[in-house]
């Protein structure tokens, strides 16, 4: 009897504990924001998170040390990117059951690997996170992949599946690591060289360097308070305790965010045109001429007219590398960019985020607007070690450092602390936040 009381009680405290630390997946907060990417669907900016829910099993405290221990599940959530209103979440599981990898984001298409085999190669709708291209679509293109995919562990689907940026389209491979392109309408898997490249989403979202164009350097320095410097000129005033440029935690390739990146090119593409339009121009002129001298005048300016066509071709060739290259500068229509920086110098200092704006023509920088992030901590770190966090030991394991920066339709959302974040990249203002 005494052995059935103890095991009555030992019944009860297991199911008090993990009725304690459980978590809800489809609705309590997120413990971390594993991907996250802004996509259209039907005209509309959805952004779209990949969230991260971890179940305590067990937690303890000695020494000022805390342990957790449990297990981690996922769910994919859509919001509305101009009131942040969540409109779809999916559950999918733990890691070896749903996971799902993300390959890219092609024109309202969101691209996945499940881990769940039936389920495989598909396309997502941003919006109602609805499964729009199955894999029986795909392989009804392309049978010699039915039965061919990689059978491999959740953490290795990153070397099998990928994306190409400057194509804008979803990379796979069989289980005998062939490279295939997939095309995202006809959904025709064709045949391609070179390695797998993956989407990014987790780039570094601070900077004391930048690049305006490419040939225009900016930098931030000094201590504590650091000042603007573009080009070779200096911008004393204003300054900004520990200011760093803001990055995107995402890239995109600069042909689609930022053409001005590429305008010391095309000027000079256009310069060496106008000498060739010159030149050509004289020739004509002088084309009849018999006099032996002017002859060969003639022949130097189509020797120079030679000489920069080539220069032409260089700088086309250059255009064209720039042209794939991927950015993470973040940087509005009006070509603002931004800094974020710091409140105080104390552990509790809040986040600030300013939009200054430079003038090529005179060198000179505006400074448009400076926000303040409410409740969002410049080194959350320093606050978590001093106990201000004690609440969320009670369930999950939260990563507050995470950190995530993304922009579209002049809308900047800054995720930290498991906060999003959104400001109008125009006045500064705050249209909306919440936590994930």
């Amino acid at each position: 009897m005494k052995i059935l009381y103890k095991l009555f009680l030992l019944l009860i405290s297991i199911v008090l504990f993990t009725g304690c630390f459980r978590k809800n997946v489809m609705k309590d907060d997120a413990d971390d924001i594993e991907e996250i990417v802004i996509a259209n669907s039907g005209g509309e900016n959805i952004l779209v998170s990949k969230e991260s829910i971890f179940q305590a099993t067990s937690k303890s405290s000695k020494g000022g040390i805390r342990t957790t221990t449990g297990y981690t599940e996922y769910r994919i959530s859509s919001y509305n990117l101009n009131s942040g209103e969540l409109l779809k979440r999916i559950e999918l599981g733990e890691r070896d059951e749903e996971y799902m990898y993300f390959l890219g984001n092609t024109d309202g298409k969101l691209w996945y690997y499940c881990m769940n085999e039936k389920t495989g190669l598909h396309a997502r709708d941003p919006k109602t996170l609805d499964i729009i291209v199955t894999q029986d679509q795909i392989l009804n293109v392309n049978p010699f992949l039915k039965g061919n995919f990689p059978k491999v562990k959740w953490y290795e689907l990153r070397r099998y599946f990928g994306y190409d940026y400057t194509k804008n389209i979803p990379i796979i491979s069989d289980n005998s690591g062939i490279i295939y392109s997939l095309n995202p309408v006809t959904f025709k898997a064709e045949k391609r060289s070179g390695s797998i490249s993956n989407f990014k989403f987790d780039e570094s979202t601070q900077s004391t360097s930048m690049n305006l164009d490419k040939d225009l350097h900016a930098s931030l320095s000094g201590d504590p308070r650091k000042h603007l410097r573009i080009g070779s000129k200096d911008i004393e005033e204003p300054d900004f305790l520990k200011g760093e440029f803001l990055f995107s935690s995402g890239v995109i390739p600069a042909k689609y965010v930022y053409p001005e990146y590429f305008a010391p090119i095309l000027k000079a593409i256009e310069k060496k045109q106008r000498i060739i339009d010159s030149l050509n121009t004289l020739i004509e002129e002088q084309k009849d001429e018999t006099d032996m001298w002017k002859a060969k005048m003639v022949e130097r300016m189509r020797q120079n007219v030679n000489r920069e066509q080539k220069d032409i071709e260089r700088e086309n060739e250059k255009l064209i590398k720039a042209s794939d290259e991927k950015i993470n500068l973040v940087i509005s229509r009006d070509k603002g960019f931004f800094i974020i920086h710091s409140t105080t110098a104390s552990d509790t200092a809040k986040i600030l985020i300013s939009k200054a704006r430079y003038n090529p023509e005179d060198k000179s920088v505006a400074f448009m607007w400076t926000t303040l992030l409410p409740n969002i901590f410049y080194e959350p770190d320093k606050v978590y070690e001093k106990g201000s966090f004690d609440y969320v030991f009670s369930k999950g394991s939260p990563n507050l450092r995470t950190k995530r920066v993304l922009y579209s339709d002049d809308k900047l959302v800054f995720i930290t602390m498991l906060k999003a974040v959104c400001i109008d990249m125009n006045t500064g203002s705050i249209l909306w936040e919440k936590f994930m």
